[in-house]
């Protein structure tokens, strides 16, 4: 694989890396709005918007410093590569 397509596929391996975790914590953030909405009978969306936003918020306060170094590492490593990025070998 050249450097280019590595170097791509190391930036889409960690954007996932980081995007499942939010999309789950705002999955879990819906499951539990709806069940208390339901059991508590209140009709405002809002609620679910405030449960999704705080899931989030959570899961950002949790995993926020390890994401933020794997993307400094990252960010340092692509533009080393990408200052050899075509220039012949």
């Amino acid at each position: 694989m050249s450097d280019g397509v590595a170097l791509v596929h190391d930036g889409f391996a960690l954007l996932l890396a980081i995007a499942i975790p939010l999309v789950a914590a705002a999955v879990v953030g819906v499951l539990l709005a709806v069940l208390a909405t339901r059991t508590l009978g209140i009709a405002d969306p809002a609620v679910g918007a405030v449960a999704r936003a705080l899931a989030v918020f959570a899961a950002l306060a949790v995993f926020g410093a390890t994401w933020a170094t794997q993307l400094h590492d990252f960010t340092a490593t692509a533009w080393q590569q990408l200052a050899a990025l075509g220039r012949g070998p």
